[in-house]
């Protein structure tokens, strides 16, 4: 399970527990394999919150199994912590959110989830800095969305800075030497942002991910990888 910008949210309820896929900020309600979870749904009657969240956690497993994401947990307190009494997918719990969904919009959620989901992936911004001059100063640093789609393609090591507000709608076409940035996205694909593609990709090759302030990286082209050898011991 790959800690990215494209995850699972699970909000836990007692009335009604909802699945989303989410990309960064977008929530994407799922509505399928017995999602919405309701007290009473598809003829089961649950007695305890304990057996809700034991049927939650087996309809989520359709999902963990065919694709696994991280996970971020919205709800009470309490119901997270029954939850994690019965759930058999505690490593893909990422981050929490400890608060009921009610009376807030999909849209408003996603703000709140996404700077969990951040928060969980990013590292600290001071060190990036510092890690970045050192970069600079030695040559080795790879700036710019394109390089950086280069190197992380080859599995480079190291720190991925990007600001939190670069996003550019297109695909990686991964097969291509060197690979590109596509402006061509597959309607078929939810996520059309290169730039999370990027950091997905960069992830799963064992970077570390620092989210930066807008504006901070203007010099390099908003994006910025910072290989692992010639960083700050």
């Amino acid at each position: 399970m790959i800690r990215g910008t494209h995850n699972y949210v699970l909000s836990l309820s007692t009335e009604s527990t909802v699945l989303y896929e989410a990309f960064r900020d977008v929530l994407i309600r799922i509505e399928d394999q017995g999602f919405p979870v309701t007290g009473f749904t598809a003829g089961v009657v649950h007695d305890t919150p304990r057996e809700l969240m034991r049927t939650v956690d087996e309809r989520f497993d359709a999902y963990d199994s065919n694709q696994p994401l991280g996970l971020i947990l919205v709800g009470s307190e309490k119901l997270q912590s029954t939850f994690d009494v019965v759930t058999a997918h505690a490593p893909a719990v990422m981050g929490r959110v400890t608060r009921d969904r009610s009376g807030i919009s999909d849209a408003d959620l996603g703000q709140i989830v996404w700077l969990t989901a951040r928060e969980s992936i990013s590292q600290v911004r001071d060190r990036a800095i510092r890690d970045l001059e050192v970069c600079a100063d030695r040559g080795r640093l790879v700036p710019g969305l394109q390089a950086v789609v280069a190197a992380a393609a080859t599995g480079t090591p190291g720190t991925l800075l990007v600001e939190e507000g670069f996003r550019v709608r297109g695909s990686l076409v991964i097969a291509a030497q060197p690979p590109v940035v596509s402006g061509d996205v597959d309607i078929r694909d939810v996520n059309d942002d290169a730039v999370d593609a990027v950091i997905d990709k960069a992830l799963q090759g064992g970077c570390n991910v620092v989210f930066m302030h807008d504006g901070a990286l203007a010099d390099q082209g908003r994006i910025a990888l910072l290989p692992e050898e010639v960083q700050e011991p």
